[in-house]
């Protein structure tokens, strides 16, 4: 089987979202108001204390549960309000150019994709389909579900299970998380240095998201 692992956020999505403006934490503490009436300092102070809280418990914490408890309310009115969340923060997300075509082409050769990504799901499943790129995966592995996350050896070892691989290539661009705890468990990598790496500390495979190229070399490793 050729399967790939892939990152979503800079290496497959380009995204800028902003939690810290207080122009933020005024507008979804209106959007809240009708589940508590937090002033917009109490939200976030009270949203991070939470999050820290759980944080000691588990590696990821999924978000849902971070909303219930905020604002006491369900399951189901928590994904509601992440979904506003995600919304109220995000300034922009796209695909890079050329990832539905590259995405498409490796379908149509035979490769088995998957996502390994540190993420909500409560925001990233969503944001998938938004962007129509959910279809072309055969299987997704998001950190808030498996509370656990990269470059956890254990997360990448857990998904990989349940996609029942035994080997694969990661796509990714970030050094720290993608691609070194993906060596170290024998996998073969592509490095992409995007506009959202943090760390270049080693020369990249590629520099941004180039879909004929990445194609090539995707095909070079596992061929």
């Amino acid at each position: 089987m050729k399967a790939i692992l892939f990152d979503l956020y800079g290496t497959l999505i380009d995204i800028h979202t902003d939690e810290a403006s207080m122009t933020f934490w005024k507008r979804i503490s209106k959007k809240v108001r009708k589940y508590y009436d937090y002033s917009p300092d109490e939200l976030k102070n009270k949203y991070i204390q939470i999050c820290i809280e759980k944080g000691k418990a588990k590696e990821e914490t999924a978000i849902l549960e971070v909303f219930e408890e905020l604002l006491s309310i369900t399951e189901q009115q928590a994904i509601e309000v992440a979904w506003q969340f995600r919304k109220a923060s995000t300034k922009y997300i796209r695909l890079y150019r050329g990832v539905k075509k590259l995405l498409k082409k490796l379908k149509e050769e035979g490769y088995f994709l998957y996502v390994l990504s540190n993420a909500q799901e409560a925001f990233t499943l969503p944001e998938l389909k938004k962007l129509k790129i959910d279809k072309y995966f055969n299987g997704i592995a998001i950190s808030s579900a498996y509370g656990l996350k990269k470059p956890n050896l254990e997360f990448f070892q857990s998904a990989m299970k349940n996609f029942k691989l035994e080997t694969a290539l990661m796509v990714g661009n970030d050094i720290e998380c993608d691609i070194l705890p993906a060596k170290e468990l024998g996998l073969k990598t592509i490095f992409i240095q995007s506009n959202l790496t943090f760390k270049k500390s080693i020369t990249p495979d590629l520099v941004g998201f180039n879909y004929k190229r990445l194609h090539w070399m995707i095909n070079c490793v596992l061929n």
